[in-house]
């Protein structure tokens, strides 16, 4: 075995977690975590089922599907396996897409805002932040990830998406084209182009492998406000699922003047940071549970939504967010 530093058993909690659901140990009437007995017994071996875990393509797409931010997981879920017709799953492999800018964008734009970061360098108007152009927004976030790696800065967002991986996104956009058209293509030419495109796309998560690390939740109640319990968006089900979510003290010193049901956040490599307005979330008085959405466009004095699994917007007063608002303005403008 190498004399090299150790991986601990909980750096790869994903993987356990594959392991024990598809392994089990058991010896008469007891039954042993996988995970923990295949560490133990042989950490080389762990090692081996490791890399076979992260490089079966198989694998990763089921780590995609249960494990990404769930605007993502959701549509790519339906997608290959929900769809009504080829026009129906042409729009949900649209809205996967979609997702990914939206949610790499919120990420971006909410780690550089929590670390203070002077955006005013970038030479990017105040306005664009606010575009309904997924292009604007890819641009926003390239100038940011490049800004932060030449600058030396420690960003977090940097480890999940690489300058590289954009150029890929940037192709898939321009293909957007073909999504606009295909409810005037016949059957066989949406199910041709799903053909063409799902390729792309599968490719660029697969890039963006490391979104299975990061969590968005909101705010549900706390005991203790180091470990609040909170509703978790992540993988393809709605159902509102709740977690305990730990945070360390000094994040959430940083945090606690908008760490509130009111707000989104993202915990990326243990550090959370509020991703509102840009990823938030409509519950109506009906529904049990809530659902993110994305910011589009400012409309009439409002902040006009996009509604995650449903073909609806959502309007919000721009008051709603003027706390995360003039943080941001301050480092823009």
């Amino acid at each position: 075995m190498s004399e090299e530093k150790k991986i601990t058993l909980t750096d790869n909690p994903d993987f356990n977690k594959w392991l024990e659901e598809n392994y089990s140990v058991e010896i008469e009437e007891y039954e042993f975590l996988s995970s923990g007995v295949l560490y133990q017994m042989s950490y080389d071996s762990y090692l081996e089922a490791l890399a076979r875990y992260e490089k079966d393509p198989k694998i990763e797409l089921s780590r995609i599907e249960e494990n990404f931010p769930s605007p993502i997981a959701y549509y790519f879920y339906q997608a290959e396996n929900n769809y009504q017709n080829d026009h129906h799953r042409l729009d949900l492999l649209k809205s996967c897409w979609e997702s990914v800018v939206f949610v790499l964008f919120g990420l971006i734009v909410g780690e550089a805002r929590h670390r203070g970061l002077p955006l005013k360098d970038l030479g990017i108007r105040w306005d664009t932040y606010w575009s309904d152009r997924l292009f604007d927004k890819l641009t926003i976030i390239e100038n940011i990830l490049d800004y932060t790696t030449k600058s030396g800065i420690s960003f977090n967002c940097a480890t999940i998406v690489h300058i590289e991986t954009l150029s890929l996104i940037k192709k898939l956009n321009q293909e957007r084209n073909g999504f606009a058209h295909a409810s005037a293509r016949t059957s066989a030419q949406q199910k041709t182009l799903y053909a063409e495109l799902y390729p792309q796309l599968e490719t660029v998560l697969k890039r963006l492998i490391r979104l299975e690390q990061v969590t968005l939740f909101r705010y549900h109640e706390a005991e203790t406000p180091l470990y609040p319990r909170c509703e978790v968006f992540r993988g393809p089900s709605m159902d509102g699922r709740k977690a305990i979510i730990s945070i360390q003290k000094d994040n959430y010193v940083v945090i606690l003047d908008s760490f509130n049901p009111r707000s989104i956040f993202a915990q990326v490599m243990g550090e959370a940071f509020c991703v509102s307005p840009f990823i938030h979330f409509c519950q109506e008085a009906h529904e049990p549970n809530a659902l993110l959405c994305f910011f589009k466009k400012k409309s009439s004095g409002k902040y006009l939504y996009e509604i995650v699994s449903k073909s609806q917007n959502k309007e919000f007063d721009v008051s709603v967010f003027e706390l995360m608002e003039n943080k941001l303005k301050n480092l823009v403008i």
